[in-house]
């Protein structure tokens, strides 16, 4: 078919051989090598079926082993495919791979970035409509490595549209949750954060947006440019409050329900009367949190507060941003002692956002899409059928490996596989 359809232009010069390494094991493939008239060789096979230059890996095979990477140390996804496959894949390939995949999407986004806020070109306006959008972002230090700097922060930010029971207990899961990771200043995190969120929603109609953060400059920032409200994160204003109260829990209480109130003079009223009465170590604690609750003052009072002309059932309060930072980014990239390049953390984030969005493989991000069933072709009898002319087209209408003695080996499976019409690679 390719050689009937590889069009004008192309001559062909021979054949080649390759291996590929594919769910079914390690293949040898001969492909035949054109010629176009500028000299420049091309294999339509390699082309048609995804195969990379230098890559031993099928297409399915390469998504798998990005798809082990984002989630676990490459030497433990080298040990996982050995596992998993007939012929083992090393993880200096499987480290490979995410260069391969996330370098082009880097890339990309850099363009598109510079096009929209250095050109101002209309970015692709996405369909998606909702009364309220909730951001939340926050910060994760990451060992380097090779690198003059010792550590680095890796900036990470999720919207969601809400939240949704999860069976019968009371436990929620966020709604249509989009991940944005990035190693930047906080103007260009949210420059390519909006840019993100512009794809799926039309940010024209959105009707509210709250932003959570833990006090940082840069995710304040962030409410800005989103032209959104601004909320201090819950966990990080309970954490302070009892590092500065020492656990008294009654004060904590009071200067908390302020807080959530709006009200920041009287949460520094009570404040500063323990202060009053405290040691000096104490008072000094006390006077950083009055600091703290005045520099977040305009995000103290709960957002439901602010929607008093809305129905507000089922809201719930922000905080899932500490639970995200460790299942995005700390789990893979901070614990087990690992240090990093700065390259290989924005290769990294790029892969997690494109594992969380569903681009690296196909059935992490929903259910498992089942081929058609075929079905299966009546065994052929040895003996020729009346209406077969000659033995040639006998040939044709069957291979008989699938029915012969060693049907039942890897090789044949894959033959079966392959003549059904399902994809090997």
């Amino acid at each position: 078919m390719l050689l009937a359809d590889h069009g004008e232009g192309l001559a062909v010069v021979g054949f080649r051989e390759r291996y590929v390494i594919t769910k079914f094991g390690q293949l040898r493939i001969r492909r035949r090598l054109y010629r176009d008239r500028q000299g420049q060789g091309h294999f339509l096979l390699d082309e048609a079926i995804g195969l990379e230059k230098r890559s031993p890996l099928s297409p399915g095979l390469r998504d798998l082993s990005a798809l082990l990477g984002s989630y676990v140390p490459f030497g433990k996804s080298e040990a996982l495919l050995r596992l998993l496959l007939p012929v083992g894949v090393s993880h200096t390939t499987v480290h490979r791979q995410v260069a391969r995949i996330a370098d082009p999407v880097l890339a990309r986004e850099k363009e598109e970035l510079s096009q929209v806020f250095e050109q101002g070109k209309l970015p692709d306006k996405g369909k998606r409509q909702v009364d309220i959008l909730f951001v939340e972002g926050d910060g994760v230090s990451i060992a380097l490595q090779r690198e003059k700097a010792r550590r680095a922060e890796l900036k990470i930010g999720i919207s969601y549209e809400g939240w949704e029971k999860v069976g019968n207990h009371d436990r929620y899961r966020l709604k249509e949750k989009t991940a944005y990771l990035g190693m930047m200043n906080g103007e260009h995190f949210w420059e390519g954060f909006s840019l993100a969120l512009a794809r799926k929603y039309d940010l024209s109609r959105i009707g509210r947006v709250v932003v959570g953060g833990d006090g940082a400059g840069w995710v304040k920032e962030g409410a800005g440019m989103l032209g959104g409200y601004y909320q201090l994160d819950r966990f990080h204003l309970r954490r302070e409050l009892l590092r500065a109260l020492q656990g008294d829990m009654e004060v904590v209480r009071k200067v908390y329900q302020a807080c959530c109130q709006g009200d920041a003079e009287a949460a520094d009223s009570i404040l500063a009367k323990v202060q009053g009465r405290s040691s000096t170590r104490e008072a000094l604690e006390i006077a950083h949190l009055r600091a703290y609750l005045l520099d977040n003052a305009t995000g103290l009072a709960d957002y439901r507060l602010k929607l008093r002309s809305r129905d507000t059932t089922g809201l719930r309060g922000l905080g899932a941003m500490e639970g995200n930072v460790d299942k995005l980014a700390a789990n893979r990239m901070k614990k087990r002692g690992m240090s990093w390049t700065k390259q290989g953390i924005r290769r990294m984030a790029c892969l997690i956002q494109l594992q969380q969005s569903g681009q690296v493989c196909s059935w992490p991000g929903g259910p498992v899409q089942k081929p058609a069933m075929v079905k299966k072709p009546a065994k052929i009898h040895p003996r020729l059928d009346e209406k077969l002319s000659h033995y040639a087209t006998y040939l044709n209408m069957g291979l008989p490996a699938l029915s012969g003695p060693h049907s039942d080996r890897t090789w044949v499976k894959a033959l079966r596989n392959f003549s059904y019409g399902v994809n090997p690679f």
